[in-house]
């Protein structure tokens, strides 16, 4: 190789050595770009995180937020800055979990300690905390709330053993104080809570009333569904009931009935909301007990109904009058006593004196104005023309209703109609003279029956005396069951003629005396006439006639003759005692009979003294009977 060869070739070694070194040169220059990059990009980061560290540390002290990380092997907690002004404690105090624990509330440690040991014993997959919520006490001594949670992040990787766990702490003072607020207002409400979920009817909560109306202990509640306790029990019952009953979107009103504990039915009144409490809907429900008003109600619907049955039996009519306006109502009852169409509810005071009689007129409103005026009671009998012309009595009681009310004052009251009780009053009175007046005439008879009886023997003096005042009273006693209106012609005979007349039982004979005749009633005053001179004619013929002997009869008729208006009797005696001739003399019960039946009731008499016995006919005016 040539000395110029040689210095060629050193010459391209030496070059490529140049470009090796440039290139490495170069490599190293952009190594150095590249690391002072990643140095300023570490540099961007670190400050990032710190400005997110700075703002995570601003969110949590706005929050009352506290970070807290604990390294369970060496049991050392540390946390974010104010972590322990949350627990009132100063920094550097809460550095063991001995520590943390002993900064809470007493009645609250144990369930805290409970919570971290059952965190430290889960098996990895099972990182989360359970939160917990607590008592502390701040600097004060004010007790203040907190609740803390978080997961297990580091495991030993053999034994799964948590090796350190974080988590955050945060005051819930203000959200505790709210529900206990809204706790008070909802456990002192005076009517039942209940709080269901909509889907599945689960009872959610109670307040202390629905724990005192139902029964049930608020656990034992929260054990049962809605339709445990409602009457239906059946779900799409309950759901048709509540669509039947809304009142609004998410609002229903009805009354239900419910079963107690001791499973007695109450009755309530259910008002139902729907409430989104954002993690989920519930059914908030008041339930007013109306055991006590639906029992006063049926009992007032009882006692309208008493009320009306007892108007409607004593046939009573209402109205009620405005004592300024004058202005009456009445219900349809008093509407038909007056003789006005039920429909005509309404009239003015006007109208109704306008219909009052006007002898009552005068009376009847004075009393009323006293009693307006009094503010008491009005009571009054009065006469009323009704429009057809006729006349009634009406008895009218009002008062006046108690201040107060709606409008203007107002007197209620009841009216009836007693016309029937005014003529029975005035029949009554009728009849008071007339018993008077035959009284007087009874008295007569006995003195004049006392005063011409044979005294010769005191025996048949007596027995003579009792008969005649025994046939008054007989008499008597069939006017007053007629209320002295009359009596049966027939029921006077059989009356007057039982002692001669077959007991009923007797073996069957021929009748001793035959009654026939048409049913007539004998007026007042010509009873006690007739029964005496039947009872005369009996003894007569008991003693000396038919009825003395043991085959004689008296065949006893009577009929009405239009044409001269006579009522003809008949007194027929057969199988006595031949009669050879008339008494000599007319004896005292002849007398009698002369004395009732012509003189005193206007009559005509005849006798016929048959050997077979007497015929006796008497014809009396009409004006003493009357059909039946």
């Amino acid at each position: 190789m040539s000395t110029q060869d040689a210095d060629t070739t050193a010459l391209s070694q030496a070059q490529q050595d140049l470009a090796a070194r440039t290139a490495d040169l170069r490599s190293a220059e952009s190594a150095n770009e590249a690391l002072r990059q990643a140095n300023a990009e570490l540099r961007a980061s670190r400050a990032a995180l710190a400005a997110s560290e700075a703002r995570l540390r601003l969110a949590l002290d706005a929050a009352r937020m506290a970070h807290w990380e604990w390294d369970t092997i060496g049991d050392h907690v540390t946390g974010s800055e104010g972590r322990e002004a949350l627990y009132g404690r100063p920094t550097g105090m809460l550095s063991t979990t001995q520590q943390v624990l002993d900064a809470v509330h007493p009645e609250d440690r144990e369930r805290c300690a409970a919570t971290i040991l059952h965190a430290m014993s889960r098996q990895p997959g099972t990182d989360e905390f359970d939160a917990v919520e607590f008592r502390v006490s701040d600097p004060c001594g004010r007790a203040r709330w907190l609740r803390s949670q978080g997961r297990v992040t580091e495991r030993d990787p053999l034994t799964g053993r948590a090796l350190r766990a974080a988590g955050v702490t945060y005051d819930i003072t203000a959200r505790r104080e709210a529900e206990t607020r809204y706790r008070v207002l909802f456990d002192t409400a005076p009517f039942a809570i209940i709080v269901i979920d909509p889907a599945s009817y689960r009872i959610l909560d109670v307040n202390a009333q629905a724990c005192t109306d139902y029964g049930y202990g608020r656990e034992e509640f929260l054990q049962l569904t809605i339709a445990d306790i409602d009457a239906l029990g059946d779900r799409e019952a309950m759901l048709r009931r509540g669509r039947a009953h809304r009142t609004s979107p998410g609002a229903q009103e009805f009354e239900a009935q419910h079963r107690t504990r001791d499973g007695e039915l109450r009755d309530v009144l259910v008002r139902v909301q729907g409430v989104d409490l954002g993690h989920g809907r519930v059914t908030y429900g008041a339930h007013l007990d109306i055991t006590a008003r639906k029992a006063a109600e049926s009992e007032l619907r009882r006692s309208e109904e008493n009320l009306r049955v007892a108007m409607t039996a004593g046939r009573l009519g209402a109205w009620e009058t405005e004592t300024e306006g004058g202005r009456t109502r009445w219900d349809a009852r008093l509407a038909t006593i007056l003789g006005h169409d039920p429909a005509e509810y309404e009239v003015a005071l006007a109208e109704v004196e306008a219909c009052m009689h006007p002898d009552d007129r005068p009376r009847v409103m004075a009393a009323y104005h006293a009693a307006v005026a009094a503010g008491g009671d009005y009571a009054a009998e009065f006469r009323v023309r009704r429009p057809d012309g006729t006349e009634r009595w009406l008895q009218s009681w009002g008062r006046m209703l108690p201040p107060g009310g709606p409008g203007s004052p107002r007197m209620a009251g009841v009216a009836a109609d007693i016309t029937d009780r005014k003529r029975a009053e005035e029949h009554q009175a009728l009849l008071v003279r007339e018993v008077d007046h035959r009284a007087k005439n009874v008295l007569a008879v006995v003195q004049a029956a006392l005063r011409l009886t044979p005294r010769h023997d005191p025996a048949a003096y007596a027995r003579m005396v009792e008969g005649r005042v025994a046939a008054l009273a007989r008499a008597h006693s069939l006017l007053a069951a007629n209320q002295w209106t009359g009596a049966d012609l027939g029921s006077l005979m059989q009356a007057e003629l039982g002692a001669f007349l077959p007991e009923a039982g007797t073996a069957a004979t021929a009748p001793r005396i035959v009654v026939e005749g048409p049913a007539l009633v004998v007026a007042p005053h010509a009873a006690q006439a007739i029964g005496m001179a039947l009872h005369e004619m009996a003894t007569n013929a008991a003693k000396y006639g038919a009825l003395s002997a043991a085959g004689g009869r008296v065949l006893l008729g009577w009929r009405v003759d239009e044409a001269v208006g006579r009522l003809r009797l008949r007194w027929e005696e057969v199988g006595g005692p031949p009669i050879a001739a008339p008494p000599p003399a007319n004896g005292f019960g002849t007398r009698v009979v002369e004395a009732s039946l012509e003189r005193q009731l206007g009559g005509r008499l005849s006798r016929d003294w048959r050997p077979a016995g007497l015929l006796l006919e008497a014809d009396l005016p009409l004006a003493n009977v009357r059909p039946k």
